[in-house]
């Protein structure tokens, strides 16, 4: 952050003002497409030679090609460090409408350059770009759902805990959605899971629902992974992380993500920290509950009845998670993080 008495760091590069405004033509879109196809045959170093290049876009006026290079040129594509550049000069008409002098690298040779670092290729946002492109994941489909979902602890041990005596929406049945490319997972009108889940891989999976949902779980698992690790999941800066109250939603204890550079992440029951603990994880495992494995909506412990309000200012909180015959207790930092943890018997406590 840059406040009164700091100053921008000077290492960190600016963004361009709309990197995608350079992507809205055809032709480069093309020589995207290219460079990603001879990608997929080749090495990550392997480039693609200037001549070849313009041949297999099939643009013929070099001034126009250039042009275009030249608008993804740093940005989305670069240069192998064996290019030369060399005086290609054309007057042609970029656009149709921006007429001038192009000087580009033109290694005018014969062949692919497979594993020649002469040429051009795709730079990592280039790549992102082009995959996205190339698996069709902005496409349209329809929606499935919603589905009721089967008991959320039928998958789980018995705890011998009744967690829904005192929560009357807990009687509402969970149900799944699927659409606009993300998988809902709601009790009654609550939204409590959601995940994008690329319509090319629903499609592959023949839109079902439970299938849907195993990879919707294992997608957010991971995301939720990367933000009890500090690590923004888009943009991989550091983030923050605060325990909130929330006694208007289904959860009371809830945790926020937030990123200086993308903005809030979201957050979820504080139940979550669990899933990467090794103590739970342990815990869990003896007494015959996978952590790796289990859908996140079906874990016992992601419940405000298993969370104990140890102080308020600093937010400080104790999740228990609780079997027949012991209990792990997890103490909850305001940064949510774990601090400790105990193991006690049932009878013990």
């Amino acid at each position: 952050m840059t406040g009164p008495n700091t100053t921008t760091d000077e290492t960190t590069p600016k963004r361009p003002a709309d990197p995608f405004k350079s992507l809205g033509n055809e032709t480069r879109l093309e020589i995207l497409r290219v460079l990603y196809d001879h990608l997929q045959s080749s090495s990550r170093e392997a480039t693609l030679s200037y001549s070849t290049l313009r041949s297999e876009v099939g643009v013929e006026d070099k001034g126009n090609f250039n042009y275009h290079l030249r608008q993804l040129d740093g940005l989305f594509v670069e240069r192998g460090s064996g290019t030369e550049t060399e005086a290609a000069t054309s007057t042609g008409s970029g656009t149709g409408s921006d007429t001038g002098t192009e000087t580009t690298a033109d290694t005018d040779s014969s062949t692919n350059t497979d594993s020649s670092t002469d040429g051009y290729r795709l730079t990592f946002a280039g790549f992102e770009i082009a995959k996205v492109i190339d698996v069709d994941a902005w496409r349209s489909h329809e929606p499935c759902g919603p589905v009721v979902l089967d008991n959320p602890r039928d998958d789980c041990v018995d705890t011998g805990r009744n967690d829904t005596h005192d929560d009357p929406t807990a009687q509402h049945p969970l149900t799944a959605t699927y659409e606009d490319s993300v998988v809902e997972i709601r009790r009654g009108d609550d939204l409590l899971y959601a995940h994008a889940v690329r319509p090319t891989g629903a499609a592959a999976r023949g839109m079902a629902v439970d299938e849907l949902l195993d990879t919707a779980s294992t997608l957010w698992r991971h995301t939720v992974e990367q933000l009890l690790e500090t690590i923004c999941p888009y943009c991989h800066a550091p983030i923050e992380r605060t325990l909130e109250y929330t006694p208007n939603r289904h959860w009371e204890h809830t945790f926020s993500a937030n990123c200086n550079e993308c903005g809030s992440l979201g957050g979820s029951h504080v139940g979550i920290v669990a899933i990467t603990h090794p103590a739970a994880i342990a815990f869990c495992w003896e007494h015959g509950l996978d952590l790796t494995s289990t859908r996140v909506w079906n874990l016992p412990f992601v419940d405000d009845n298993a969370v104990t309000v140890l102080n308020d200012e600093p937010r400080r909180l104790r999740l228990t998670i609780e079997f027949e015959s012991a209990r792990l207790k997890l103490v909850v930092t305001d940064d949510v993080r774990v601090v400790d943890t105990e193991r006690v018997c049932r009878a013990e406590s």
